[in-house]
């Protein structure tokens, strides 16, 4: 059963490639006195929160009887990823005016904003965010875990499933020699992340949910 979980995730992890990507090569590339610890760090915390949010997906999915012999919903999944945009873009927007504003040679003056917008808490915000991206291995991967023999089982099927996905964030590690050797790659990832946060805020977000007509 446990093999079948690593299998799973690391047959269908590029599609957890697919979705943190985006966010997560610019947030890093662009990220202040980078170290290779640092980036460790941010990256840990970022999979770490998209972790909890499934273990809670597969929680309230149950509760809300949405889960059902690992039927995959889409129209389901499609409403859940306009919140998780708009959760993400805000969260890069917050990033990036309070501490990498692309053409900002200052430092950010209101400590409100330089708190909400920390790399770390940015971290935890946009893990969780895509962490709401249900595809169709994840929501197989939760209905598993959900309905296996016992809670504990269930626990480990998804952790197991997690860890396989794990392999395809590796190059991120080396993001910290990316961004010495080439010192342009910090203003152009900064650059991209607020682009990228408008694009998901209002484009991805907004427009879809209140335009659209599909909620």
């Amino acid at each position: 059963m446990f093999l079948e979980a690593i299998l799973l995730g690391l047959s269908t992890g590029t599609y957890c490639a697919m979705y943190c990507g985006p966010a997560l090569i610019p947030f890093l590339c662009g990220t202040e006195k980078i170290s290779y610890r640092r980036n460790a760090l941010l990256t840990g915390t970022f999979l770490i929160s998209r972790l909890f949010v499934y273990f809670a997906l597969g929680f309230f999915l149950t509760r809300l009887g949405i889960l059902s012999a690992e039927f995959f919903d889409p129209y389901f999944a499609r409403k859940l990823s306009v919140y998780a945009y708009i959760f993400c873009g805000a969260s890069l927007l917050l990033n990036s005016f309070s501490v990498k504003f692309p053409w900002s040679k200052g430092e950010c003056r209101c400590s409100v904003l330089k708190i909400a917008g920390n790399d770390f808490l940015t971290a935890v915000f946009t893990g969780m965010a895509i962490g709401l991206h249900i595809c169709a291995p994840l929501w197989t991967a939760i209905a598993r875990s959900v309905f296996a023999e016992s809670r504990t089982s269930g626990i480990f099927y998804l952790l197991f499933f997690y860890a396989g996905t794990l392999p395809f964030f590796i190059p991120v590690l080396g993001i910290p020699f990316a961004q010495k050797a080439l010192p342009a790659v910090k203003r152009v990832s900064r650059i991209v992340q607020f682009l990228l946060g408008i694009y998901f805020l209002v484009l991805e977000g907004a427009v879809n949910l209140f335009f659209q007509g599909n909620f």
